[in-house]
Order: C-alpha cells, then structure tokens, then sequence
C-alpha cells in the first residue's frame, strides 16, 4: 500500500522524492507522520484513503505481523512483516506482504524500514493494525487469495 501525504493545500505523491524524503528525515528524527493511504494492497486492514500513522521504530524491535513503512524504488510501501531473516552478518531482513496480496513481496533490508505504522484512521476512531481482530481478518485475507489464486491456477490448466 503506498502513502498519499498531504501538505497544505496540494498532494505529494508516494513516489514524489519530497514526500519520501520529508517522511523519512521525520521518522528519523523521531516524530510520527500521519497521511492518506493509497491501494487495496492491504486491505481489509487498512482501506484506500483511511489515515495512517507512522512512528519511528528500529528494526531490531520489529516482529512478525507488525506493519511497517519501508522504501521501494522511490516511493514507500506499508506492509506487513510476513518474516524475518538474519543474515550470516547479522543484518536483518524482512519479508513484507500486503494482507490482500497472493504472494510476499521481495526482501527488504533493515536499512530501508522507516517505521511502524501505530494506527489506522477509521469511522473516527484509531484501530491498531497489529491487533488480535485484525491480525485474524489479514490471516483470512491472505489464505482467500492463496485459495483463489490456486482456483485460478487449476482453471487455466483444465
């Protein structure tokens, strides 16, 4: 799911090098950022247009199903740690996936975790997106889309 930050009266877009520099020098510094979220890639849990919020975390303090802010390209994701790897350094990396993708994204080196998202903005209230609820809908989610994504499979070779 990428980020849709707003500023005054305009929009930057999550691939806009402001947006994720401003965002990143934030999280550096400690502060959270809240902004809008863009995609259905990790829905249900968080929904196209809610409010998210993003605190500064260390990668060493992150665990599985935790839902983290990283930069990809040029723009930044937010999804959830599916695993964690360490290297032969040491070095942590992570496996993100989207709660409404059929397979993980590719690894994601600790070096490029922004933060943690802390909170889902919905219907006026702030739900966290690591909660029991919506760990289970997001464990739902992605065994309906490894279970059609199989269907689809079987289709296509009958």
């Amino acid at each position: 799911m990428s980020g849709d930050g707003t500023v005054g009266r305009g929009c930057l877009d999550p691939t806009d090098a402001a947006f994720v520099e401003v965002v990143s020098d934030l999280l550096r510094r400690g502060h959270s950022v809240r902004f809008r979220a863009r995609g259905g890639s990790m829905h249900p849990t968080i929904r196209e247009g809610e409010a998210i919020t993003v605190a500064p975390a260390r990668p060493a303090g992150m665990r599985r199903g935790d839902v983290i802010l990283y930069r990809v390209g040029r723009g930044v994701i937010a999804h959830r740690v599916a695993a964690i790897e360490r290297g032969p350094a040491g070095a942590l990396t992570f496996i993100p996936r989207g709660d409404a993708s059929q397979g993980r994204d590719d690894a994601v080196e600790e070096g490029a975790i922004l933060g943690r998202v802390v909170a889902v903005e919905r219907g006026g209230r702030a739900l966290d997106p690591t909660a029991g609820r919506a760990r289970a809908r997001a464990v739902a989610w992605a065994a309906a889309a490894r279970l059609l994504g199989w269907l689809r499979a079987r289709l296509r070779g009958a």
